[in-house]
Formats: C-alpha cells, sequence, structure tokens
C-alpha cells in the first residue's frame, strides 16, 4: 500500500507464501490495504520469497523484506544465500531493505545480519524507526545497496524530492531520513 502511493512506482511485486493472509485482509482489514491489491501496478504471487528471488530474472530497484523472525519458516529470510539472490535481483544503485527486530531484544539479529550481508554489498548497514507495537518500541532494519553514497545523503538533496512526490506523509520527513541513519552506540557495536 505505501509502496504504491508514490505515483512514480510503475510496478509494485509482493510475494506472499500463502494465500490466506491475502483474503483474510481483505475481508476483515481492507483498510490495511487501503484498495493496493485492485492498483494495476499491483502484482501479487503466492510463493516462497525465497524460491522466488532464486529463480526470477526481474529487476528491481528496490527490494523490502517485511518477514517473520528468523525463527522456523523465516529463518531462511535471513541467509548469506537468500540475500545474494536479492542483489542479483537489484538494478544497477538498488537497495535492499530487511526488517531486524527490536535490537535491545533481540541483538544477535543485527549481528548475524551485518555478517551475512557485508561480503554480498559494498554498503551493508541499517536504520531505526520507532515501532510502537512492537515491545521495545525502536526496531532495526537493514540497508543494503552497492551504492553507499545512497545511504550519505543530506537532507538538502532528499528535501526536494520529497515535496516534489506531493504525498502527505504523517511520519517520513527528509530530517528524519537522515536521522535515522545515526544509530544508537550500542546498535553500532552489534555491527563491529
Amino acid at each position: 500500500r505505501e509502496v504504491l502511493r508514490h505515483p512514480t512506482v510503475e510496478k509494485a511485486v509482493m510475494v506472499e507464501l500463502d494465500r490466506t493472509v491475502v483474503d483474510l485482509c481483505r475481508e476483515y482489514m481492507p483498510s490495511l490495504s487501503a484498495g493496493a491489491f485492485d492498483d494495476p501496478r499491483a502484482e501479487l504471487v503466492i510463493t516462497d520469497g525465497v524460491k522466488f528471488m532464486a529463480e526470477t530474472d526481474q529487476r528491481f530497484d528496490v527490494i523490502i523484506v517485511d518477514s517473520t523472525d528468523p525463527i522456523g519458516p523465516g529463518e531462511v529470510l535471513f541467509t548469506s544465500e537468500f540475500y545474494a539472490d536479492c542483489r542479483r535481483c537489484l538494478t544497477p544503485g538498488g537497495v535492499l531493505v530487511t526488517q531486524n527486530g527490536v535490537p535491545i531484544m533481540q541483538p544477535r539479529e543485527v549481528t548475524t545480519t551485518h555478517r551475512r550481508l557485508s561480503p554480498v554489498f559494498a554498503d551493508a548497514s541499517f536504520y531505526v524507526a520507532v515501532v510502537p507495537t512492537y515491545v521495545g518500541g525502536m526496531m532495526t532494519l537493514a540497508w543494503a545497496s552497492d551504492d553507499a553514497a545512497l545511504r550519505r545523503q543530506a537532507v538538502a538533496d532528499i528535501a526536494p524530492r520529497v515535496e516534489a512526490a506531493g504525498l502527505d506523509l504523517r511520519y517520513y520527513t527528509a530530517a528524519l531520513h537522515v536521522g535515522s541513519f545515526a544509530l544508537p552506540g550500542y546498535v553500532s557495536r552489534l555491527m563491529a
């Protein structure tokens, strides 16, 4: 839904393992998708995400992995092999973002993810976001790209693009974008 709010997005592919998740969300929580599944730019693929990334020949500017934690079936979404497949599927200058849990409660996720992403991408780091529905509040999201300059953009460079998008953004600002990469000391140490 949020990706499709951006008018410059030509296509958004959502890969979901279980069609029932989509069907139940459409029926009982339609406000979550807000019609996104009916957007002609949306493509819904029901399959295993790891299998999809390993087999697709599609290329993406951005890959967002909004997964479960790295336990049980979700564990394969945190492997070096999966990250390598994601990198292969990115366009030059593309970005991979993955959820990485609450660092104060799940510090090993940060360390393990960084160790697995770093050999695959020229630039691998994290940013933080406040997600009040999670215990601990502050979540880390992994950021990986072969273009290190993307993560180091200034507010003055980002702000005009945000304004030009013309979106009513409740949370995101150019300053917040830049500030999100300023990690607390304990998170930085988890990456060492």
